[in-house]
């Protein structure tokens, strides 16, 4: 169109004598003429053409809209399937970083753990350095009672009398007390998911000691006071059996250094009453600075008439070593999927405890040997037990399973038939023995 203009533009002023003279007549003349034959064959093929090419865009959208529907939808899948792949591809990758990291984690905790008692001493923390005067303040250790609709919070020297008031319209005679870890405090997550599995189930109450004032900072110190810690509850509960508590409905439950605080607990209760707690679960019991203690200076199975561990990133910060009549090891004990650090494993026990008391049955295991023998499937499969709440005595001895990788956490009966979901270098390793 623009070249037709200047060719007009051109005729006009060629036709007209050029300049700003007036056309002449018959120019002016000849020009309409010659336009009109011009423009009214160009004005049919344009309707022509303009209503030809409305046909042909609308059919052409609406072929469009025919292929950019299962197009639209196959990118919306394809963009679907480019994210699982990502999220499939971090995940192996996370298990190929978690297989080299785990080996060195264990050796430089074992390093660690082994000079701990020499460090204990260098530092004047051991338990015969700080006995007497240098023992620590257990005045501000405090016991939280929480309900579904209260909390009350008494400190260590009045929590007798304050939980047998607050107990009184407890219909429930167990009592379940629950011993946090290193750093942690009964405000944190550990507590709230273990009290709000509780409480949705059918407990009534559940007691917390908050011990944050002496093992939230220094672990060689912490370690050592877990012992002192636990007399100071000995106490507390041997005061609650002396007035009608029943020993064999109190579950002691602790996590990592908790763990141990339990053990002492049931010890010293052992040594002021004569009996025995009824249960102590141990969640992955601290290894560093435990590890190659002797048995009465950590949890072990004569702490309770029932001792039961489940054991999450033994070898690192938990213990690899049995310590109760029943031990667990999902996962091998050790690396638990989705996890790349070492304190996602030791924090995902009590994730797995506080989701098998919502669902008691959803974490069976079978007895094996070891977790060699639960991969190639020589176990005793008719001796199974659940792991968590559900846990009871009988045919002691350890246990494996599997879980998924997320919540929620249980296989049912599936988690005790192996699933090789180990990275390439594990199975490498796994080959070569």
């Amino acid at each position: 169109m623009r070249g037709s203009s200047y060719v007009l533009v051109w005729l006009v002023l060629h036709m007209s004598g050029g300049g700003d003279s007036v056309p002449a007549p018959n120019a002016l003349s000849f020009l309409g003429k010659s336009l009109a034959s011009v423009t009214e064959p160009l004005s049919t093929v344009a309707t022509t053409t303009g209503s030809n090419t409305w046909a042909v865009a609308t059919s052409l959208g609406q072929g469009l809209q025919t292929v950019g529907k299962p197009l639209g939808s196959a990118a919306g899948g394809l963009a679907n399937v480019s994210v699982g792949v990502g999220k499939t591809v971090g995940q192996v990758l996370q298990k190929e970083i978690q297989t080299v990291k785990q080996p060195i984690d264990v050796t430089l905790t074992y390093i660690g753990s082994s000079q701990c008692q020499n460090v204990q001493k260098l530092l004047g923390v051991s338990y015969q350095q700080l006995q007497g005067d240098n023992e620590p303040n257990l005045d501000n250790l405090e016991i939280v009672y929480k309900t579904k609709y209260t909390t009350t919070t008494a400190n260590i020297m009045n929590a007798p009398a304050t939980l047998r008031q607050a107990r009184k319209f407890d219909n429930d005679d167990r009592l379940v007390v629950y011993f946090h870890g290193f750093t942690d405090d009964p405000g944190q997550k550990s507590f709230t998911q273990l009290s709000q599995a509780y409480l949705a189930k059918d407990r009534m109450s559940l007691i917390a000691l908050d011990a944050s004032s002496l093992i939230r900072w220094f672990y060689a110190r912490a370690s050592t006071f877990v012992q002192y810690i636990g007399e100071a509850i000995a106490a507390v509960l041997a005061a609650l059996v002396g007035h009608g508590q029943d020993p064999a409905k109190i579950h002691l439950v602790g996590h990592s250094l908790g763990g141990h605080i339990a053990g002492y607990a049931g010890k010293a209760f052992q040594l002021l009453t004569g009996k025995k707690i009824g249960r102590i679960t141990g969640l992955d019991p601290a290894g560093p600075c435990f590890s190659h203690l002797e048995p009465r200076l950590r949890l072990h199975h004569d702490d309770a008439d029932y001792v039961d561990a489940i054991h999450t990133d033994a070898g690192v910060y938990g213990l690899s070593d049995p310590v109760g009549h029943k031990d667990y090891y999902p996962n091998r004990g050790t690396m638990q999927p989705g996890c790349l650090l070492q304190t996602c494993s030791h924090s995902r026990v009590y994730e797995l405890y506080a989701e098998s008391v919502l669902n008691p049955t959803g974490f069976p295991s079978v007895r094996c040997a070891n977790w060699a023998a639960f991969r190639q499937g020589n176990c005793e499969y008719d001796k199974t037990s659940y792991m968590g709440y559900a846990s009871k005595p009988g045919n002691d001895g350890l246990y494996f399973l599997q879980t998924n990788l997320s919540s929620p956490y249980s296989l049912g009966a599936e988690g005790c038939k192996f699933r090789n979901t180990d990275g390439i270098v594990m199975s490498v390793a796994n080959v070569l023995g």
